[in-house]
């Protein structure tokens, strides 16, 4: 999961998110933000679980809201 972040790889959005402990966001994995540092981060299934978890949504990718049109 982790190289997916890294490579902002878009073909995993939908299959997980990461969330970043010092931040309190959640992200799709091909969020453009600034990449947190990997120690920082954890990753859930979907955004209902991260919301469950005390993150809430990234403004920037709005990994809340679908994709698919």
């Amino acid at each position: 999961m982790w190289r997916a972040v890294e490579a902002r790889d878009r073909t995993q959005d939908g299959a997980f998110v990461y969330c970043v402990r010092t931040t309190g966001i959640y992200c799709r994995p091909s969020c453009p933000s600034p990449r947190a540092r990997r120690e920082h981060v954890t990753f859930m299934a979907d955004g209902t679980a991260a919301e469950s978890a005390g993150f809430r949504a990234c403004l920037r990718c709005r990994p809340g809201i679908s994709q698919r049109s």
